[in-house]
């Protein structure tokens, strides 16, 4: 019988030294990652970036229909973002390091991760920018499904409006499973929605109120993703 695999463990200085290398070379990285979306994808259309604040605490939630979402995202923001990413994911000697330069922090996706909802409060409380698939998972047919409770615990809790964004054609440029991009013309479009608060939901209880947040997320990603979509069309 094979032994379990050891479970990722952060060491006390990873991330705050990961920051300080993210913000000498970071701009250089995201540049590179700039292009090398375009390359993949020339036919990309961005709209609402006026919707993310280029300054203080934001929480960006787009739906998740390719793995190419994450650099597609940060490609479109211009401000430095911090991640959650699958704890497995650490423990690849390629993939670990990379995605801990880029401000990834580890997340057991299959529970109640208390550990990195916590992380996710202080990024926030700190004023940085955090992105969070509610989802959870890749789609494996790029359409939206249902989304988890978390980030919406982490708006109420941190006190933070969300940004709702919407990704549509990235999955024709990398597919569900695939690790190797298909450069395309197809068009590829991001649009980020107007922030949605929750305080006028302070009066209620806290299961209510998750309830509520949660209902006005999942409509308000899938409004982006419907103007993604018509945008495609353009």
């Amino acid at each position: 019988m094979s032994e379990n695999p050891k479970p990722y463990e952060l060491k006390p200085d990873e991330h705050l030294e990961s920051t300080r290398n993210f913000r000498i070379f970071g701009p250089i990285v995201h540049l590179i990652v700039r292009f090398v979306v375009r390359c993949c994808a020339p036919n990309l259309r961005v709209t609402g970036r006026k919707n993310i604040p280029l300054r203080g605490a934001v929480l960006i939630c787009p739906n998740h229909s390719s793995d190419g979402d994450p650099p597609l995202i940060s490609s479109s923001v211009f401000r430095p973002l911090w991640w959650m990413g699958k704890r497995e994911l650490f423990a690849d000697r390629l993939v670990g390091p990379l995605i801990s330069f880029w401000q990834t922090f580890p997340v057991d996706p299959g529970s109640p991760d208390r550990a990195a909802l916590r992380r996710c409060e202080e990024l926030l409380k700190r004023g940085n920018g955090l992105v969070i698939f509610p989802e959870g998972r890749v789609s494996p047919t790029g359409e939206m499904g249902p989304i988890l409770p978390g980030a919406v615990m982490i708006a109420l809790r941190a006190k933070v409006k969300i940004v709702p964004a919407g990704v549509a054609g990235i999955d024709k440029i990398l597919p569900y499973a695939e690790v190797v991009p298909r450069p395309s013309l197809s068009p590829v479009r991001v649009h980020f929605g107007e922030p949605i608060s929750f305080e006028d939901l302070a009066h209620l209880p806290a299961r209510e109120q998750r309830e509520v947040a949660a209902q006005r997320l999942e409509a308000a990603i899938r409004a982006a993703v419907e103007v993604a979509k018509a945008n495609q069309r353009r």
